[in-house]
């Protein structure tokens, strides 16, 4: 895909854990702003997603594979352990009630031999094989009915994998023999997913429809356990480089006519209002405020420097923020909450220069600092405004 399409080399979850990320990819607006803090929180009805947009527009909708964002129920051993946000809705947030056709959607991560699979509300499973393929399978499936029928669509697949305990199959794991065990079933799990994609790119193109189809790659949060983050500080769960850092693609064959890589700062929230731009769906009563920006320009090759910057927040509930970070363009300055009665750090990073964040330079550099801080200080005054409830007024 990034041979063929647009790589992006700093690309970043919302993010450093699963639900958030995925919240802001349905709705580009940071997941704080409505209380997904952290992994297993609900998305509120309130916000509108992609898949709610789109489908006024005339597209089937589907999603596949890993929810985690409320509503499908959570296997009997594990019920209340993964859920942190749980809510009392009138209407179960599952992917049925926030704008999806088709739905085969999987509470949280899974890998081997998956049970528990919800299919428009029916429980599915267990299911034999690798929880990729299986994903992969059950999209095309639906895929190919829509195209058959001649309609638009917008399919969201998310694998479960990689993702701990971490169990590939035998095949996956033989190429790795001589590493350790968690190794072997660590790459084994990368190893299904690309052969998942793989089987996904075909079927499009077997279908007829992977010239003008936009088909975007990208993880939630950055690696842990024993992933490798390229030498970047930190890792999931944290704000630095190692933790929100991310691999993204686009393949597009129709309007990315030439492979290039780009260095523009880009992010999950930005994939709702680059695909509403991109088709031309204007949402009425729209939830303001969109965190993310049109990569419209960018796409075409047009887009030197990011427009706006992307601000960061991990907050431990809605009073307790525990680090922010802003990146814009080339810096990226990193406040820390602090310990209790005592203010927090503030440090200042040259991403171009020094990716791994290993020099601070908010002395010498202090017109950038001071911009950023205020940049940044201003972006969480505006969630703590979101936090109040009043975007939805």
């Amino acid at each position: 895909m990034a041979s063929k399409g647009l790589r992006f080399n700093r690309f970043y979850a919302a993010a450093p854990v699963c639900s958030p990320t995925r919240g802001s990819c349905m709705t580009g607006r940071h997941p704080n702003r409505y209380g997904i803090f952290s992994w297993g929180y609900d998305l509120p009805l309130e916000e509108i997603t992609l898949a709610e947009a789109l489908k006024p527009a005339g597209y089937a909708t589907g999603h596949f594979g890993k929810w985690h964002l409320g509503g499908v129920p959570e296997p009997p051993s594990k019920q209340g352990r993964t859920n942190r946000g749980k809510r009392e809705f009138a209407r179960p947030p599952h992917p049925g009630n926030q704008g999806f056709d088709e739905w085969f959607s999987y509470f949280n991560f899974f890998d081997l031999n998956p049970g528990y699979f919800y299919h428009n509300g029916e429980a599915v499973g267990p299911l034999e094989g690798d929880g990729s393929d299986i994903t992969v399978d059950r999209a095309l499936g639906w895929i190919r009915k829509v195209v058959g029928e001649k309609r638009p669509f917008f399919a969201v697949v998310w694998f479960g994998n990689p993702h701990g305990p971490h169990q590939a199959l035998e095949k996956d794991k033989a190429p790795y023999k001589r590493l350790s065990e968690q190794l072997q079933n660590y790459n084994g799990e990368i190893t299904g997913v690309d052969r998942a994609m793989a089987t996904l790119r075909k079927g499009l193109k077997d279908l007829g429809v992977q010239e003008n189809t936009m088909l975007w790659f990208t993880s939630d949060n950055g690696g842990t356990g024993p992933a490798n983050n390229g030498g970047l500080r930190g890792k999931k769960g944290s704000l630095w480089e190692g933790g929100i850092r991310v691999p993204g693609i686009l393949e597009w064959p129709a309007r990315v006519t030439r492979p290039f890589a780009t260095q523009v700062p880009a992010s999950t929230s930005d994939y709702y209002p680059t695909i509403l731009d991109l088709v031309g769906v204007e949402v009425p009563n729209q939830v303001q405020p969109i965190d993310g920006a049109s990569l419209a320009a960018l796409i075409d090759g047009k887009m030197a420097a990011r427009p706006s910057p992307i601000a960061f927040e991990v907050r431990g509930g809605k009073t307790s923020v525990q680090s922010a970070a802003l990146v814009d363009n080339r810096y990226k300055i990193h406040k820390s909450g602090g310990a209790k009665g005592k203010a927090g750090g503030l440090a200042l990073y040259d991403l171009a220069e020094d990716p791994a964040e290993t020099k601070d330079i908010a002395s010498e550099k202090p017109d950038v600092a001071a911009k950023m801080k205020t940049q940044l200080e201003a972006w969480q005054k505006s969630v703590e405004r979101s936090l109040a409830g009043k975007d939805y007024t």
